[in-house]
Formats: structure tokens, sequence, C-alpha cells
């Protein structure tokens, strides 16, 4: 059932567990975060990035998620990922989107506050939920490259959260997006200081592969939702490559294509244990 992303992450917040927003790059991508999200009584992010939205189109990739999230019994949010493509992002709040993300880090610092309380306005006025990165974030994924790689100043996300009137916030706490570079770690003494500093839930980019202890770290720090989408990625490129070197002689995509559901669902299964949003679906 689609839901206000919002209201989702405000009970993270308050029991100190995190919701994770899963990529969808393929239907078959799609279905397996919903049976995970079904299966773990679990609520879920469907995330939806402007390059899946070059490949399907805006109206499919929607269409998926929502039937996908009016499917399942358990709460589900529909998220435009990492927008940068402003005109796009509009659309998907036209469309019937349910949370959007603005990535503003490659804006004039001058022209920031100005353009996300406009953008904040239109998202309300649909209760649309508002994600914002103002910070550059490390590594590569999807159109996302982070040169110039800056960490959050907790004083001055403060003071951006509370001019713009957004809903939640992207840290940038040496996390990075794509594969997990080498000696990857976390500065949680920042984390615990922007927590500290920041009203609304936190949002960690980047998590795919990162050790365990961390992601349980971060979320005792007030970290409320975590992106993944190269772990699911790597799940469906892995399985397909063995069933097509088993099965050489296959030509039906269905049959292909089947036992990628199970890897992704299996993997999305695993984070939704490790964030601990577990049984949090309200299902009784």
């Amino acid at each position: 059932m689609l839901v206000n992303l919002k209201k989702m992450l405000a009970q993270a917040d308050k029991e100190r567990y995190a919701v994770g927003g899963f990529n969808i790059t393929a239907l078959e991508t799609a279905i397996g975060i919903a049976q995970a999200a079904q299966a773990e009584n679990s609520p879920v992010i469907f995330q939806i990035s402007e390059k899946t939205i070059d490949y399907m189109g805006l109206d499919l990739a929607f269409a998926i998620a929502k039937t996908l999230a009016d499917r399942i019994r358990v709460p589900a949010a529909i998220h435009f990922d990492h927008g940068r493509n402003f005109p796009l992002v509009k659309e998907s709040i036209a469309i019937g989107f349910s949370s959007i993300m603005l990535d503003v880090s490659k804006l004039d610092s001058g022209e920031r506050i100005g353009f996300v309380k406009e953008f904040v306005a239109l998202a309300h006025r649909r209760q649309v939920t508002v994600e914002v990165e103002e910070d550059i974030i490390g590594g590569r994924e999807d159109y996302v490259e982070g040169k110039g790689w800056s960490f959050t100043d907790p004083k001055r996300a403060a003071s951006f959260v509370a001019e713009t009137g957004i809903d939640c916030f992207a840290v940038s706490i040496g996390n990075s997006h794509g594969k997990p570079l080498p000696n990857e770690t976390f500065d949680l003494d920042l984390l615990a200081k922007i927590d500290q500093a920041v009203p609304v839930p936190l949002v960690l980019h980047g998590a795919s592969s990162t050790p365990d202890k961390l992601i349980r770290e971060a979320i005792s720090l007030g970290v409320c939702k975590i992106n993944i989408d190269t772990d699911l990625r790597v799940a469906f490129s892995d399985e397909l490559r063995d069933v097509l070197a088993d099965h050489q002689d296959m030509y039906d995509p269905r049959d292909e294509l089947k036992s990628t559901i199970e890897q992704v669902k299996q993997t999305v299964i695993e984070k939704i244990r490790l964030f601990g949003s577990n049984g949090k679906g309200g299902i009784s």
C-alpha cells in the first residue's frame, strides 16, 4: 500500500531502525523487492533513478512500482532517487511519486536554499516528501559521480533544513556510491553531531556492501533510510550469468530471468533484517 515517506521515517526514527530504499533497475528487481518486503512484513521504499527512467520511461517505471505497492500488504513509498533533472522530478510529483530526492550539490551554494524552498512548497502541496543531498557524496553510480567529495557540516546542515523545510537529509560521512571504496569507514562522531543538530530523519546513500557493524552504528546514531542499489545489481547479474552458463540451450527470457527474482529477494531480506525493519509493516 502506497504511503507517505515522512510518516514511515518518523516511526523508524522513533524506534531506531532504518527503512531500505531499494532501487528498481528492471521488472525482476522490482518483483524481488516487493516479495522480500511482504515476506519480512517490512515497510519498503521503491526507488527509481534517472537512468531507470531513461531505460523504461517515467510512466512505466512508476506503473511497475505502483502496481507492486498496491499488491503488497505493507507500507510502501515510491521515491525519485538522485534528482538532478529537476523538470523530470516535477513530472514525477505530478504522476504520483510519494517522495522525491533533490541532489543540489552541483548548484551554487547561494542558489540552493531558495531553489529547494520552492520545490518543497510544490511537493508538500501534493503531500510528497522531500529528501535533499547538499554535500557531494563520493563514489560513482548511474549518472552520479562524486568528484569534489565534501563531508556534512552539522551547523550548516541544521540551518539548511530549518530554512528549506525539507523532510529528510542525506549525510556525507565517508559513505560512497557504487561498489565500496577500499578501507571504507564512517566518521561516526560527525554523524552523532549531525543527528543532534538536524531535527529530521537522516539518510545514508552508498550503503551496498558496507560492513554490517557500520550500518548498525549509523542506525543507532539517527540514520532512518538506507539506499541499496549496487548489491541488487550484483545479485541479479551474477545469477543471470550462472543461468546462461549452465543452460546455453535456453532461449526463453522468462526461464532465464526467473531465478534472478529470488536472488534479489534474498539480498533484500538480508538488508531488511540488518536494518531492523522486519516485522514493522503493521501486519498482525
